[in-house]
């Protein structure tokens, strides 16, 4: 059973990278981020405990500088997921979205870095970045977007 699961896992890797879409904007980090002008951190803070929410996730942590959202995965993602990062004893793996916020002057900067996590059965977090492009395109047109909102708000 452990050999089809790994068979499939390798398939569908190969297959997904072949299929893998370009990413629609390049940053200085790599990872998604975006600048709001005159925009105080605050009220980015609220905007992103806004999308969290409304996109279904649960804010796990949040900090001055930093929102933690997660979900737990469904499906064949958390069976392919599991097979690949944890074991038949793993909790359910959950994707999780850190989004790190800086104030620069009058402008408010974020980044943000994704990840599938699974608890291993002795208590062990195992965690694997998400790398995807499709992933990073989503988290950038949702950073964008409020981008947007920042600027028709002004």
């Amino acid at each position: 059973m452990k050999k089809v699961l790994m068979a499939s896992a390798i398939i569908f890797s190969v297959v997904g990278c072949a299929g893998q879409a370009p990413l629609k904007k390049q940053t200085a980090s790599g990872k998604p981020e975006a600048v709001y002008k005159n925009t105080q951190k605050s009220q980015v803070k609220d905007w992103i405990t806004e999308l969290c929410s409304s996109t279904g996730f649960m804010i796990s942590e949040s900090t001055d500088n930093t929102i933690t959202c997660g979900k737990q995965q469904e499906g064949g993602q958390a069976i392919l997921s599991q097979a690949l990062i944890g074991n038949a004893y793993s909790t359910t793996p959950v994707s999780k979205t850190r989004f790190t916020l800086a104030q620069i002057n009058s402008d408010t900067k974020v980044w943000a870095d994704m990840w599938v996590e699974t608890q291993m059965a002795f208590g062990q977090m195992q965690q694997v970045p998400i790398t995807n492009n499709n992933v990073r395109n989503q988290v950038q047109d949702a950073l964008d977007q409020l981008a947007l909102r920042s600027a028709s708000q002004k």
